[in-house]
């Protein structure tokens, strides 16, 4: 009896893995492709063994090969080649929680180890499709989806890096110190593109003084250097220095795939997840709080692609309508131009498109002041890019805006606006008292972020999905890394047929 059955779309997998290694028929095992495969899933964000994102992250197709533990894991063959032990003792921490919980024992009940295994070599013959080309250099997939280093990094040049991190602290104490400041240091941790110290006032009635002279810390470090409070905890500061840019750690589908499912795990009915924080974590927000949002930055700082994660955040509830106005003609949003759901529409097409929200933002409150309970109708989401461009064309739109904002949140509308440089005239007084909540990615000057987040800091940040993130129920300044998914990895996500007419 077999222990791992693959299905014809599977055994295509395996061929073209084999065929852009340049072996020859005999030459390589195919049973080296599910091992492979295997690293590639344990290398992935965790899943939860009851998650329904088993069933969509796996080719579906009827039997057709069989294999053995004794190839997948080398079970039974000698000590060098026997891996099975190691590999249940991993999938094991993966999950030690569920298994303890549920009282499984995967050392001893090859039943549920073979079960848990199969689903990891599915999900990983699936992100071997998604992920390798034949055309592909095998290594360098290898260094960018198993997270290997390219180069091994010498005894020398690891401790040259401690210590040119650990060179920031007495810097900044230092500094302080001249100005009559005195700092402890907390924690000193690496994050996605920063060093972050983690200090702590000595004296309270320093604070703002502090606050003061951290305003000129990018010339004595020569960087731009971000100072936050962290959250709860008086007296301390996270001061982010950043790294140079071939050293960023870059987020993609592991990390998008991470915050979808801990998306899913909340309460939220119109749930975005946004990127993850400084700290390594998901952060998420749900849009019907919000209830709109202001998304701006200028060219190459990510806005285009948030809007797309976010897009896709969003479609995961069936009770969604979604109207985007693309000032490219559709070009910029063409991955979901088949998707049910969504409409997209022209900068010509505007002026009738916000009609048509107004409209029937006006039906729904009727028939609600008839007796229709606005639980029966969908949520409709306008999704508006490039803001000032078509506004400073059509004079109208912002006052039609203004209005919309102000009354579509109570009967489930809201919408979301793009923009590169938000200024008094695309973003007015009656647009920004009814927006309160802004996404700043990197702009140029203070005053734009200013603009955006009524407060300094988005001048200081990276670019490239680098954001500042300011919600409507009063909670602080959130930093968040976003994710960058490709054109085809987008596509990818999109491919279950939920999502199509």
């Amino acid at each position: 009896m077999a222990d791992f059955n693959t299905n014809k779309r599977e055994e295509l997998v395996i061929e073209k893995v084999k065929k852009g290694l340049g072996f020859e028929e005999n030459e390589f095992a195919k049973y080296n492709v599910l091992r492979i495969a295997l690293a590639l899933a344990l290398n992935s964000p965790k899943f939860s063994l009851d998650s329904s994102f088993w069933a969509q992250k796996r080719l579906n197709g009827e039997k057709d090969k069989e294999y053995h533990l004794e190839q997948i894991t080398g079970k039974g063959k000698d000590k060098k080649e026997d891996f099975d032990l190691l590999i249940r003792s991993m999938l094991y921490i993966k999950h030690k929680e569920e298994l303890d919980r549920d009282k499984k024992d995967i050392f001893n009940d090859e039943k549920e180890y073979l079960g848990i295994l199969n689903r990891y070599i599915q999900r990983g013959l699936y992100e071997l499709d998604n992920t390798y080309k034949g055309s592909d250099c095998f290594y360098q997939w290898c260094l960018d989806n198993l997270h290997l280093s390219s180069v091994p990094t010498s005894p020398k040049k690891q401790a040259e890096s401690q210590n040119n991190a650990t060179d920031y602290f007495p810097k900044l104490q230092n500094y302080f110190k001249k100005q009559g400041i005195g700092i402890r240091l907390i924690s000193e941790e690496d994050s996605y593109r920063h060093h972050i110290c983690k200090i702590e006032l000595l004296e309270s009635d320093k604070i703002q003084a502090f606050k003061n002279k951290s305003q000129y810390l990018d010339d004595e470090l020569g960087e731009s250097i971000y100072v936050e409070q962290v959250k709860g905890i008086s007296k301390t500061y996270s001061i982010q220095i950043p790294k140079p840019q071939e050293q960023w750690q870059n987020l993609g589908l592991r990390e998008f795939e991470r915050g979808l499912e801990h998306l899913q795990k909340q309460n939220y009915t119109l749930g975005i997840f946004a990127g993850m924080s400084v700290d390594k974590m998901p952060f998420c927000f749900d849009l019907k709080d919000a209830p709109h949002l202001l998304v701006a930055g200028t060219t190459g700082s990510g806005k285009s692609i948030f809007l797309k994660i976010m897009i896709l955040c969003l479609i995961q509830n069936k009770n969604v309508e979604i109207t985007i106005i693309d000032p490219k003609e559709g070009a910029s949003f063409k991955e979901f131009k088949d998707i049910k759901n969504i409409e997209i529409f022209t900068p010509q097409e505007a002026n009738e498109c916000v009609e048509k929200f107004i409209e029937e933002m006006e039906s729904r409150y009727k028939r609600n002041a008839a007796g229709e309970n606005y639980g029966n109708m969908p949520y409709k989401i306008l999704i508006i890019d490039e803001l000032n461009n078509l506004i400073r064309n059509n004079k109208d739109l912002d006052s039609k805006l203004g209005g919309l904002a102000e009354k579509m949140r109570e009967c489930k509308m809201h919408f979301v606006l793009g923009s590169q440089r938000p200024d008094s005239q695309t973003f007015s007084g009656s647009l920004r008292s009814n927006i309160p909540s802004r996404i700043a990615l990197k702009v140029q000057k203070s005053t734009e972020s200013t603009i955006i987040l009524d407060e300094k800091g988005a001048e200081k940040l990276t670019g490239k999905g680098d954001m500042l993130i300011k919600l409507g129920d009063g909670s602080s300044l959130q930093r968040i890394i976003g994710i960058y998914l490709t054109e085809e990895e987008i596509q990818n996500q999109l491919k279950v047929d939920k999502f199509h007419s």
